[in-house]
């Protein structure tokens, strides 16, 4: 049996880390490592680990920087012919690993593969967070400039080739995972895997329920940037780029309308109407933004970065358990 990598990175989560390494350790395939990589929690979330009695389980503990740090530091400590990345607050059904190594076995033409999300709120509902139009096999760089594909990363298996050169951008907070999803996917094919599906449940502290929503405007900016500086330009043209890209940047200044941020939502649908100037409804949003009541409005760190040739981490203060 292939060898698989699973990197799970963690912070201050000690009981639901937990829970996502047993659910590792119940997998009917067997033949993998569990790397369990501690972005600098203050919790017992060492202590918890360590009393997890199975040789396959590996600790690492870093500085906090990000968990794209953190998976970072799982790629480079990585074995596996395989790499699967599990987040502390994701589980997965006990076929998962079984599923989706057997798929990627007998379809060599894929170094990816990806199956369903299934979202389980604080109160219990559960739902899939896509539509089926966002699941298919196939190139998907274009996709992320149409349908936008239904990828994350504890539902996805790669080869290890298809990180050769590449890692998580650490600069980031917010919107990593759409990043880093848009430029792998220049690389490999992805298939999707309908047999199977894992859980993501709900936290107070996950980003997408943060007060300023950072990673809604990232979403805008990483294609912004894969279009203009990666070479996306290869893959898509620019009049479909530029719609898909203003429509991100409206989608954000919406959602800062509604919160009364006024400096933020003109400040997005200004970018929105530079990339589509011809879609009328981006005026009416701008009006709507102007006839705010000012206020002293927080504004985040929107700067993104121009990517350079990947770098890895220096993983300060790492400690092997």
């Amino acid at each position: 049996m292939p060898y698989v990598s699973v990197v799970i990175p963690t912070y201050n989560r000690s009981k639901p880390v937990r829970e996502a390494v047993e659910c590792v350790l119940k997998q009917t395939y067997t033949d993998f490592e569990v790397l369990v990589v501690d972005d600098g929690s203050t919790d017992d979330t060492a202590k918890v680990i360590k009393q997890i009695r199975d040789n396959r389980v590996k600790y690492y503990y870093k500085n906090n920087s990000g968990p794209s740090s953190a998976r970072n530091l799982g790629l480079d400590k990585s074995k596996g012919q395989y790499i699967s990345f599990l987040d502390s607050d994701d589980l997965w059904p006990p076929e998962y690993l079984e599923t989706i190594i057997d798929q990627l076995d007998k379809n060599k033409d894929y170094n990816a593969a990806y199956t369903r999300i299934f979202y389980i709120q604080q109160d219990g509902t559960k739902a899939d967070v896509s539509t089926d139009k966002r699941y298919k096999s196939g190139c998907m760089t274009r996709d992320f400039f149409a349908t936008s594909p239904s990828l994350f990363p504890s539902a996805t298996c790669f080869h290890k080739s298809a990180w050769e050169n590449i890692f998580w951008d650490e600069q980031l907070i917010g919107g990593e995972d759409y990043d880093i999803f848009v430029r792998i996917s220049t690389k490999t094919k992805f298939l999707f895997v309908p047999d199977t599906s894992i859980i993501k449940r709900d936290q107070p502290d996950n980003l997408s329920n943060a007060p300023i929503p950072v990673g809604t405007v990232r979403g805008a900016q990483t294609l912004e940037r894969f279009y203009f500086n990666l070479g996306g330009d290869k893959f898509v043209s620019r009049k479909i780029a530029t719609s898909k890209i203003s429509h991100r940047y409206r989608k954000a200044s919406i959602m800062f309308l509604k919160l009364g941020n006024r400096r933020a939502a003109i400040l997005l649908a200004k970018k929105a109407i530079y990339y589509y100037p011809l879609d009328l409804r981006l005026y009416y949003d701008l009006l709507r933004a102007y006839l705010l009541k000012p206020q002293k409005d927080q504004l985040p760190n929107w700067q993104l970065p121009v990517i350079s040739p990947p770098v890895r981490s220096s993983y300060d203060n790492i400690h092997d358990h």
